[in-house]
C-alpha cells in the first residue's frame, strides 16, 4: 500500500516565498516605529518633569546616593 502526500514545493530546493519576505519587511518597519516613537516618548517625559529629575539629581548628589532622609515618612 502506497501513501501519497501533498508536497507543495515537489523539487527539493526551498523556494523564498513572497508572504515571508512581506511579513518580515512589515514586521521590521513596525519595530522601527516602535523604536522611534519610544525615543520620543521619552524625550517628552524628560522635557516634561525636568525639573524634577534636576531637583533628584541634586539630592543624590547632596545626599551621596542615599535618599532616605529626603522621602516623607510612611503613616503608620
Amino acid at each position: 500500500m502506497k501513501i501519497f502526500a501533498y508536497v507543495r514545493y515537489s523539487n527539493a530546493s526551498i523556494m523564498f516565498d513572497w508572504h515571508i519576505f512581506l511579513g518580515a519587511l512589515i514586521f521590521f518597519i513596525l519595530c522601527g516605529i516602535l523604536i522611534f516613537q519610544n525615543q520620543i516618548w521619552e524625550e517628552e517625559d524628560y522635557s516634561r518633569n525636568k525639573k524634577w529629575y534636576k531637583w533628584k539629581a541634586s539630592a543624590i548628589k547632596t545626599n551621596k546616593g542615599d535618599l532616605s532622609g529626603i522621602y516623607p515618612k510612611s503613616k503608620k
